[in-house]
C-alpha cells in the first residue's frame, strides 16, 4: 500500500474528500478545510487535482472542473450531484444546507422547526439547518444557470449525501436524509428519470436509517444501497430497489462493523462489489471488504485494513482539549471514496488524524 498526503494545513480541520475522474483521465477531488471541527458555516472548499493517479495534488480553480462548478457557498459544493450529460448540459443538484443569520432571528428560525446551532466565531449570529433541495442546469458550460429550488416542510435539516450514481438508463438517484421536526431521522433519494429535467423526492426507509447512504447498481435497474445506522449497533444498514430507485425494501443488518461512520460501494471490472469505510474503534483508520455476490454477503475474514494509525485528538482552532458533541475528543477519521485505476489498483480517498494532531486529507494507493 501507498499512501499520500492529499491537503494538509497546520491548524485547520480537512475533511470530506470527493474524489471523481475527470473526461480527460486526470483524477479531481474537493475537500472542506476549516479552522473548527465538524464545521458548518466557517471554512473553505479547495479543489485539487492530479495528473499522476494519486501520487501529487495540485489546487486548481479551473471552472470547468465540476467541484469548481458555481454554487451560492462551498456548502452547495460539496452535498451535490455533478454531470455533464450527454447533450453537454452541465447538471447539479443536491441540498442548500446550512444557513447563517442574525441572532435576532433566533426565536423565529427555532418557532420554524428548524435545527438550530451557534455559531463558532460571532454571538451576534445563529446557524441553522435547511430544508431546502435544489437542482440546475447551465446550456452555456456554466456562463449561465437555470435553478430550481423545493422547500421540504417538516423536517428540522435536510442534507444529500456525495455517494450519488447514474443507472444504465440515465436515472439519476442522490441519497438524502432529514431530522424531522420529532427529533427523528430519515432516509430519501432524490431522483430523476428524465435526465435531470425533473426531480423527485422518496422515501427510502425508517428508523434507524440516517442522512448518510451509498448506492450501486449491480445489475440494470437493481440497486444496492448501505447506509450509515445511528444509533448503536453500528452494522451498516442494507436495502434493496429492483424498480430504479422508486420503492425499497426494509433495511437490514449486513455484517459490516462500521459504527459512527458511512461507506462508500465500488464496482470492481471483475464484478465483486468493494465497500470502504471509516473504522471509528482503536485502532481507528479505514477499511474494506469485497463482496462476491452483490452484496448478498462480505467476505469479512478478509477485511483490508489500509490505515490504522488514526487516532489522535485533532489540533484545531478549538486546540486540544475540544470535545465533539457526544464528550469525545476531537479525534476523526473516514468518509472513504474509491476508484479503480487503469491498472486495475484502488485508490481510495478519505481524512484522518495522525499524532501530529492535524486533521488532513489523504490517499492510498492498493490493490484487492
Amino acid at each position: 500500500m501507498k499512501h499520500s498526503v492529499i491537503y494538509r494545513r497546520e491548524g485547520w480541520y480537512t475533511a470530506f474528500p470527493r474524489l471523481d475522474f475527470l473526461q480527460d483521465g486526470r483524477l479531481s477531488i474537493g475537500v472542506n478545510s476549516s479552522p473548527f471541527h465538524d464545521h458548518y458555516l466557517i471554512g473553505e472548499w479547495r479543489v485539487l487535482v492530479s495528473e499522476d493517479s494519486g501520487d501529487t495534488w495540485q489546487d486548481s480553480l479551473d471552472p470547468s472542473i465540476p467541484h469548481n462548478w458555481d454554487a451560492p457557498d462551498r456548502r452547495e459544493k460539496y452535498d451535490r450531484y455533478m454531470d455533464v450529460l450527454d447533450d453537454g448540459t452541465w447538471l447539479s443538484a443536491g441540498s442548500v444546507g446550512w444557513q447563517e443569520w442574525p441572532n435576532s432571528k433566533r426565536d423565529e428560525i427555532q418557532k420554524s422547526g428548524l435545527m438550530v446551532r451557534e455559531h463558532q466565531t460571532s454571538s451576534d449570529k445563529i446557524v441553522s439547518g435547511g430544508n431546502g433541495l435544489f437542482f440546475q442546469r447551465s446550456q452555456d458550460c456554466g456562463k449561465t444557470w437555470d435553478r430550481y429550488d423545493y422547500l421540504v416542510p417538516g423536517v428540522r435539516h435536510i442534507m444529500a449525501f456525495p455517494r450519488s450514481i447514474k443507472l444504465l438508463n440515465g436515472t439519476i438517484l442522490i441519497p438524502v436524509g432529514s431530522n424531522t421536526e420529532d427529533h427523528d431521522t430519515q432516509a430519501f433519494v432524490w431522483r430523476s428519470g428524465d435526465h435531470g429535467q425533473t426531480f423527485q423526492l422518496l422515501p427510502m426507509g425508517p428508523n434507524p436509517c440516517t442522512q448518510e447512504t451509498a448506492f450501486l447498481e449491480y445489475s440494470p435497474g437493481h440497486i444496492l444501497a448501505l447506509t450509515r445506522a445511528e444509533p448503536a449497533p453500528g452494522y451498516l444498514l442494507e436495502m434493496r430497489s429492483d424498480d430504479g430507485g422508486r420503492s425499497w425494501s426494509w433495511p437490514m443488518e449486513t455484517e459490516i462493523w462500521a459504527p459512527h461512520s458511512p461507506p462508500h460501494l465500488l464496482k470492481l471490472r471483475d464484478g465483486r462489489i468493494l465497500c470502504s469505510y471509516g473504522y471509528r474503534e482503536n485502532p481507528m483508520g479505514i477499511r474494506a471488504v469485497i463482496s462476491h455476490d452483490n452484496g448478498s454477503s462480505w467476505a469479512i475474514d478478509d477485511t483490508y485494513v489500509l490505515r490504522e494509525d488514526g487516532g489522535y485528538p485533532a489540533e484545531t482552532g478549538m486546540g486540544r482539549d475540544a470535545v465533539d458533541r457526544g464528550g469525545r475528543p476531537m479525534s476523526d477519521v473516514g468518509y472513504p471514496q474509491s476508484v479503480q485505476l487503469l491498472d486495475d489498483s484502488i485508490l481510495t480517498a478519505y481524512y484522518i488524524t495522525l499524532e501530529d494532531g492535524v486533521s488532513h486529507a489523504a490517499c492510498t494507493k492498493w490493490n484487492p
